[in-house]
């Protein structure tokens, strides 16, 4: 049944009741919130007294774009730690362990990784490093794996969620 005595502004007043619940509702879960800012770390120290303390010798990267954000600079245990996020917005890391013989390490650091080979990475300076690729167990990141026998004997990772070209070309720019 009808209400006979409803009136054009009734409707107007049901569809609002309606309509601006609907229209808010839109408005909140239809808008793409801003990008967090990402906090920038002062990595250059880090890795000057790892330079200094380290029984190993450290490779960090070396002219890096002003793009290339670091995001990540830790120094203990014998243990470095840096990362960095790419203009893309892709995070690389590098981690350097004392000790040539790491599988625990290198199985934490590639998340139970499996080997894929090797690469042949050259430096800016014309170095050739030769590095073990690893596929992360959960097939999203790639890594690179150099051990370094000798006296000063130490394990390093460069890992980055892009094919292994990319992390080559990151592992190129370690000095």
């Amino acid at each position: 049944m009808r209400n006979q005595r409803a009136t054009g502004r009734d409707m107007i007043i049901s569809l609002a009741v309606i309509l601006l619940p609907a229209m808010a509702i839109y408005y909140f879960f239809s808008r793409t919130p801003a990008e967090p800012e990402v906090p920038v770390a002062d990595w250059k120290p880090v890795v000057a007294d790892a330079r200094t303390e380290a029984p190993y010798d450290i490779l960090a990267p070396s002219n890096l774009p002003e793009t290339w954000k670091p995001v990540r600079a830790r120094y203990g245990n014998d243990e470095l730690q840096l990362g960095f996020l790419s203009p893309e917005k892709v995070y690389f890391e590098v981690k350097q362990r004392v000790g040539a013989n790491q599988p625990g390490f290198v199985s934490t650091v590639t998340r139970e990784g499996v080997e894929d080979g090797t690469s042949e990475v050259a430096t800016a300076s014309g170095v050739k490093r030769t590095w073990k690729r690893y596929l992360t167990g959960d097939e999203r990141s790639h890594c690179l794996v150099r051990a370094v026998e000798g006296k000063r004997p130490s394990t390093t990772i460069v890992c980055g969620d892009v094919p292994y070209e990319g992390v080559e070309a990151f592992a190129s720019t370690l000095a």
